[in-house]
């Protein structure tokens, strides 16, 4: 993960849902990474953690170094509370009973979840972007932002997204994506699309607002200026009862990744309780 901080890979084989990566390092209290895919996201800000936490970077099951699980490839459905299932499976086979959370995008979700339906297992939360929006909200997100990325209709028995440009064409049409986010994004395209499909359709369909008000842990909600779930920010902070939020100027996207430094100050700023 480009990390200067020695730290150690694991694959947790959960009972029925394959294998699950986790990369760990650090020292100290739990703190466990939930991305909206891939843990490389956090690898700008990892360190930054370690040194005050052991921290716990996840690759979603489906993504990444994860299993897609076989769940799935036997029913065909799944949903974000299938995600909060396999997190606590894989923290109980690691041991943790309780800890705090940094969440990205999807990654926010799955964690608002466990704190509103598992409160005993959640400290404190960081959400990066936290998507905020009903079953109404996120049907117009999926008509209007995911459902016209699925413009394939050949290869699955419902639509899917193309297969990526070659990588030479592929940083001409999109300058900010690196050579390491087109390999993963391939890899996971060849593997299975329309799991990709299922996880955006997961994420549209998601109720996130009826979680808000259940929430009862510290959180602290921090947006990009630039990302679209800003829309839901204010939203988000008038119903969780104990939070505060950041919203970072200049910054496009996820904070973690676009503002690497000033998220993590804060993050551990609020973790440590230095705020």
């Amino acid at each position: 993960m480009g990390s200067t901080t020695t730290g150690t890979e694991h694959y947790v084989a959960r009972q029925e849902g394959g294998r699950v990566y986790c990369y760990q390092v650090g020292r100290g209290e739990p703190l466990v990474f939930m991305s909206k895919g891939s843990g490389r996201s956090f690898r700008l800000v990892t360190d930054m953690f370690a040194s005050h936490f052991t921290c716990y970077v996840l690759d979603a099951p489906g993504y990444d170094r994860s299993d897609i699980p076989r769940s799935w490839l036997a029913t065909k459905r799944w949903s974000v509370p299938d995600y909060t299932e396999a997190v606590l499976e894989v923290l109980d086979i690691v041991g943790i009973t309780q800890c705090s959370f940094v969440g990205d995008h999807t990654g926010s979700m799955i964690v608002l979840d466990i704190a509103a339906n598992h409160p005993g297992r959640v400290k404190k939360l960081v959400l990066d972007c936290l998507p905020y929006w009903d079953q109404r909200k996120g049907e117009i997100v999926w008509e209007k932002f995911y459902k016209p990325q699925n413009s394939d209709t050949n290869s699955y028995d419902v639509p899917v997204i193309p297969l990526l440009l070659p990588w030479d064409e592929a940083k001409e049409k999109e300058p900010g994506l690196t050579l390491e986010e087109w390999k993963i994004l391939d890899e996971l395209n060849r593997r299975d699309r329309r799991w990709h499909r299922v996880h955006q359709e997961a994420n549209a369909h998601f109720d996130t607002e009826s979680l808000g008000p259940r929430v009862k842990a510290p959180t602290l909600l921090i947006y990009g200026e630039g990302d679209p779930t800003l829309r839901g920010a204010e939203r988000a902070n008038a119903a969780i009862e104990n939070s505060i939020i950041k919203v970072l100027r200049g910054t496009p996207g996820s904070a973690h990744e676009s503002q690497p430094k000033e998220f993590a100050k804060d993050a551990v700023d609020f973790l440590l309780d230095r705020h």
